[in-house]
């Protein structure tokens, strides 16, 4: 039979996840619905009950790597407490001494309206690593009123305390979230009326139902007790058929509360159960449907639920509502965006401007069982303002220049052969290299594995959408490279400027992502979170000057933003500073200048307006001048108004094949950083040599049979290979000593690509 950890893998593993266990038929996987309950409800063998109902269990960390909470050697280990009190100590005091629990924090997970909280089992595991952990449970058969169930917390809150000073982190879920806010309240008023002092230090409101008058879930849960009230009793129903209550609630939730992705996941597992494809089965899959619709009545009767709607939730939402102001606790709200059972997302943000504390963490697509692989709620805890370990005292801020490390290689390949191989399909880039004498060569071998940084100086295509394709080639010819990009880049996290963040918690520049959210999911080539996973850091002089300094590679875009949003027939125009500085400091760290020439996504796209038309058109232009004027500029040489961050309207063509020259290496070994003449000379040769490389690949493409797409397109699905392109010595026009070039490069590759094809066909 299911485990319950193998059954929570099932539900709450991400999608990109494996998974590794699946259930053979239906009568599987209601057995393991059913071992949830009694797990999260029976076997938990250090407890303390304060009521015959609601008991307050420890939650015991795995001490290995690939240990689960839920393995019986995990769970049992500290089961000796309960039996074993030679020094007549509390149950609390003999926990503090086990696993370090005296030095953490403590955690008190509050469930949902079922009492269990199933939905929250896949965090465990690292919550109790940091946290002594604590989950609440509230058996079937209670009828407790909202009061009294609130005074449980509290009390509970005040006994693991006792005399010390440690403190407390709330974690409520759906009806827990209501729940905590009620308990933080009192604690809260306590302590401002001279009471004991409040020991709770953050709350965590996930998915909270404190917008359930909002819901209609007042008229529809009523509705759905009224008729578990009229249903038939089991032994009057024909074939042991569920009753209605079982069937129209166990339909209703189960098409509300998971995600899509969660759904999908279910589905998937029901047509893969050998039992459904197996005629002779019928009878065994028909019993498992029968018991997983028997299960809501089971474990969520209809008299639990008439109780707990009018009693808990109607009662706790017109207690707490209107007092929401006065919770001056730091408070954290994790809400899907997508949760079809409350409105959690506008809750959020109704609660991030009513709580004073408050900031929200959004993940995008999930439901109302948010906690599951794609979140890790002990991270999204850690890295917010609740700060349990007292991060912004004790850990040395994170610097993006000496502290980045290059992502794991599962991160790297999952990238390079996702998101950065679709642009390189789209796109079939060539790319040719220039050796120290002048020659070109193709692919990237004439690139000097120098000692010291390299600086690479490129113009800045239309768009920049070609960045990480330029990145992962040089790290997939063993090349790591910062590429320095436009503040706006990095808004929302520590290297940008400061401004509003509208409540919510912010990326973290350590991490590379907002904390809490797993990065197993697809993010696009070009999104911020990329760039800056990959190393990118915002340009300014100060972190180009510690890049070289510290012996990096970068990537440098002189041209900016008036490159990447050029105007009509400014395809490969420099817009360079007449400020050599960036020449000077790589001669004052003796970096090696490799000049780069890239050249066809101008193509790829046709600009209906340019920035200056734009600014042109009565009352939109100057509007849109004047959101443009309020970006910060990259180039510290110029004002805002003279580096406009308005893009051009353009319509998306046929993707046009772009092309990449390494040029010339300069090596500044030999350039005084405050020559000023010998600075310009060098900065005026890096211009000239990379003009020579538009130059050389605009008339060289000529003879690319495969430089627009439709045939490219065509040549590359037909035989799985990149189409190839015109000869290298097309390019090398201009280092022959005698003669023209012969044209007969153009015909020999029409023979070639002509035998390739008729092999294919």
């Amino acid at each position: 039979m299911w485990g319950l950890d193998r059954l929570s893998t099932f539900l709450l593993a991400a999608p990109s996840n494996p998974q590794p266990f699946a259930p053979e038929s239906t009568v599987d996987m209601a057995r393991g619905f059913r071992s949830i309950y009694q797990t999260l409800g029976e076997k938990a063998p250090v407890f303390q009950r304060y009521s015959p109902t609601i008991k307050f269990s420890y939650v015991n960390p795995p001490q290995q790597e690939g240990d689960n909470w839920l393995d019986d050697q995990v769970m049992m280990a500290d089961a000796d407490l309960m039996t074993r009190n030679e020094d007549n100590k509390t149950i609390f005091e003999q926990v503090a001494e086990r696993n370090g629990n005296a030095e953490k924090p403590i955690a008190l997970y509050l469930p949902g309206l079922d009492g269990y909280g199933i939905s929250a089992v896949a965090q465990y595991n690292d919550l109790a690593k940091n946290f002594e952990l604590w989950r609440m449970t509230v058996a079937v058969d209670d009828r407790t009123s909202f009061h009294e169930l609130c005074q449980k917390p509290v009390q509970f809150v005040d006994d693991i305390v006792g005399n010390t000073t440690r403190t407390v982190y709330v974690i409520g879920e759906s009806f827990g979230g209501l729940l905590a806010t009620a308990v933080g309240l009192q604690l809260h008023n306590r302590e401002k009326r001279g009471g004991k002092a409040n020991p709770v230090k953050g709350l965590v409101l996930v998915n909270p139902a404190t917008s359930f008058d909002e819901s209609g879930w007042d008229v529809t849960a009523p509705l759905l007790a009224l008729l578990g009230r009229v249903t038939e009793t089991p032994e009057r129903r024909p074939f042991g058929l569920p009753s209605a209550y079982s069937l129209v609630g166990g339909l209703t939730l189960s098409a509300l509360i998971p995600s899509r992705q969660q759904f999908s996941r279910i589905v998937d597992a029901f047509m893969g159960m050998d039992s459904i494809r197996d005629p002779s089965r019928l009878g065994e899959t028909m019993e498992g449907y029968l018991d997983l619709f028997q299960i809501t009545s089971e474990f969520l009767p209809p008299g639990l639920l008439e109780h707990r709607i009018k009693n808990w939730l109607m009662v706790g939402t017109s207690i707490v509502d209107s007092r929401l102001s006065q919770l001056d606790i730091p408070s954290l709200v994790v809400v899907g965006t997508a949760d079809q059972l409350i409105s959690s997302k506008n809750e959020a943000d109704r609660l991030t401007k009513l709580l004073p504390q408050a900031e929200k963490l959004q993940v995008r697509e999930a439901g109302h069982f948010v906690l599951d692989d794609n979140v890790n709620l002990t991270e999204a805890i850690l890295y917010s303002k609740l700060d349990p370990l007292r991060f912004k005292e004790t850990k040395r801020p994170y610097d993006p220049i000496v502290d980045w490390k290059v992502p794991p290689p599962e991160i790297m390949k999952e990238t390079l052969t996702s998101s950065v191989k679709q642009l390189e399909d789209v796109f079939s880039p060539i790319w040719m290299s220039t050796s120290s004498d002048g020659r070109r060569a193709m692919g990237v071998g004439n690139i000097p594995k120098e000692q010291g940084p390299i600086l690479f100086v490129s113009n800045h295509q239309l768009l920049g959408v070609d960045l990480s394709i330029l990145v992962a080639k040089l790290y997939r010819n063993g090349i790591t490279v910062r590429g320095l990009g436009h503040p706006v880049l990095f808004q929302g996290t520590g290297q940008a400027s400061p401004g509003a963040s509208s409540g919510s918690l912010q990326r973290n520049d350590e991490l590379g992502r907002v904390p809490g959210i797993n990065t197993n999911q697809f993010v696009a080539a070009t999104s911020p979170e990329n760039y800056q996973k990959f190393g990118a850091v915002m340009v300014s002089p100060r972190n180009f000057y510690r890049l070289m300094q510290t012996g990096q590679n970068a990537l440098l875009f002189p041209g900016g933003v008036r490159e990447v949003f050029h105007g009509k027939n400014e395809s490969y125009t420099l817009f360079w500073p007449e400020k050599t500085d960036f020449v000077r400091t790589a001669a004052k760290f003796n970096a090696t200048i490799i000049p780069v020439s890239a050249v066809g996504m101008a193509d790829s796209f046709n600009i209906l307006l340019d920035s200056k038309e734009i600014v042109d058109i009565p009352i939109l232009g100057q509007r849109a001048k004047e959101l443009a004027n309020n970006i910060t500029a990259a180039r510290f040489d110029m004002e805002n108004q003279e580096e406009s961050f308005l893009p051009p309207l353009v319509t998306p063509g046929l993707p046009s094949r772009n092309y990449f020259i390494f040029g010339k290496p300069l090596r500044t070994t030999d350039i005084d950083p405050k020559d000023k003449d010998k600075c310009k000379e060098a900065y005026e040769s890096i211009q000239a040599e990379m003009r020579r490389g538009f130059d050389d690949i605009l008339d060289a493409r000529k003879k690319d049979l495969f430089k627009d797409a439709g045939p490219r397109f065509a040549y590359e699905r037909l035989t799985g290979r990149q189409a190839p392109t015109f000869e290298i010595e097309e390019v090398n026009k201009d280092t022959k000593s005698t003669g023209k070039p012969s044209d007969k490069s153009s015909t020999k590759q029409e023979e070639r690509i002509d035998q390739k094809m008729s092999l294919t066909l």
